[in-house]
């Protein structure tokens, strides 16, 4: 709740067993997942199409989503694998969305 708050973000669900909030900002008008993990701890994912070949994270972003993916029984098949970070978030963390 306080990841919320101090991002600003409008909070549409929160599934506390699986350890993932559904937000909005509104700010960006995107959608948000705050997750909660044993090997990450707290993270906030905005879901959008960012640009992760010229960014210098690409590579620990991809191994945080691949330990989420891990954590919460996402088995990753060769097309997501090969998905630049965004688009991996977009994949896992997508599932908890309620439109």
């Amino acid at each position: 709740m306080e990841a919320a708050e101090t991002n600003n973000l409008l909070i549409k669900t929160v599934n506390l067993v699986e350890g993932v909030m559904n937000a909005h900002s509104p700010a960006y008008d995107i959608p948000v997942i705050v997750s909660l993990s044993k090997s990450n701890g707290l993270k906030i994912w905005y879901l959008y199409e960012g640009n992760c070949k010229s960014c210098h994270l690409q590579s620990s972003c991809r191994n945080i989503l691949e330990s989420e993916a891990r954590e919460r029984g996402i088995q990753l098949n060769a097309t997501e694998q090969l998905m630049q970070p965004t688009q991996l978030a977009i994949e896992i963390f997508g599932r908890y969305q309620d439109d």
